[in-house]
């Protein structure tokens, strides 16, 4: 596993990691924030919707691909405050760290190990509203 980097800001006069898993998403919110909230920790979780989209070559008009659910955690406790202010179908863009849990199912009398990826964000904010695909 690779070591984190340091420097110095010499204008702050702060050490600051260098954060190589870095992951920018936007999207719009599937459902209202929701807390958790146990005995060592709260924390928040978002579900986000991403769609792409392209230019059908033959017909010219735009096609959206499949929708993508993600799964974004939030830690900070002033997120999670921001965060409940966001109502279902805002459009977000979320900057955080892609973060990978395994954990075990029982299908067919077998225990299976699955993966599953989640963003930690360490910022969120209301994205500008998407632009229209121009017809041309």
């Amino acid at each position: 596993m690779p070591k984190a980097r340091y420097f110095i800001n010499p204008k702050q006069r702060r050490i600051i990691m260098a954060n190589n898993n870095t992951v920018k998403l936007i999207g719009f919110l599937g459902a209202e924030t929701k807390v958790i909230e146990s005995e060592s920790k709260t924390f928040a979780i978002l579900r986000l919707a991403t769609a792409d989209s392209y230019k059908d070559k033959e017909t010219e008009e735009w096609k959206d691909k499949a929708t993508i659910w993600h799964d974004v955690i939030l830690f900070s406790p002033a997120l999670i405050e921001e965060a409940k202010a966001y109502e279902k179908g805002a459009r977000l863009e979320i900057n955080g760290s892609l973060n990978y849990r395994d954990f075990k199912v029982l299908e067919d009398g077998k225990e299976f190990t699955k993966r599953e990826a989640s963003i930690i964000a360490y910022k969120v904010k209301q994205a500008p509203p998407k632009k229209e695909q121009a017809s041309a």
